[in-house]
């Protein structure tokens, strides 16, 4: 979902002003992209839904003080999963467990077909073909739904070389995907 601009912008002007309704309109904006981000990430539906709350509480903490300073709302809410991401991963390696991937919608609220199912856990099987970094990148593109602009905000990094990120790794699946007997993707 790509917001009008100036909808957002109104929305996040008001939601820095402690408006309940517009921080409402923020969450279900980004909320399943947020958490189809961490799902992917990390394979667990369960930690995923907790990896997401902790993004959302996150964002009320720091919203008060967010300015756009040419980095648009999705992008610094991106930002703030991320480093959600980094100190899950930090955590688990203290634990020395590896995420599973599981069926990620084995609880009854959430019943898509069975198509859409072996749609994600496919998606995700191919997302470990991929390096870590380029996993990130075409997450967030295609499932964040983020502009190349927005993730070079997020990653650090110049707009330039994050459209070659992603384009290498849609290569690298259009090639993955050519050796199964699929016929590529689509365009960046």
């Amino acid at each position: 979902m790509c917001p009008r601009p100036e909808d957002e912008a109104d929305l996040v002007r008001r939601a820095v002003n402690g408006d309940k309704k517009a921080l409402e309109a923020l969450y279900s904006r980004y909320v399943d992209s947020v958490y189809r981000f961490m799902y992917y990430r990390t394979g667990d539906q369960a930690v995923a839904e907790d990896l997401t709350a902790d993004v959302f509480a996150a964002m009320l903490k720091a919203i008060p003080r967010y300015q756009e300073r040419g980095i648009p709302f999705g992008a610094w809410l991106f930002r703030i999963a991320r480093a959600q991401w980094v100190d899950y991963q930090r955590r688990e390696e203290r634990r020395k467990t590896v995420p599973l991937y599981e069926d990620a919608f084995s609880e009854p609220a959430i019943r898509p077909s069975p198509e859409e199912i072996l749609s994600h856990v496919y998606f995700a099987s191919l997302l470990r073909h991929l390096t870590e970094e380029q996993q990130e990148v075409v997450l967030l593109r295609f499932v964040g739904g983020l502009s190349h602009k927005e993730i070079a905000e997020v990653i650090g990094s110049n707009p330039d070389a994050v459209k070659a990120k992603v384009y290498r790794a849609v290569q690298r699946l259009r090639e993955i995907l050519r050796n199964e007997g699929g016929n590529g993707l689509g365009n960046a």
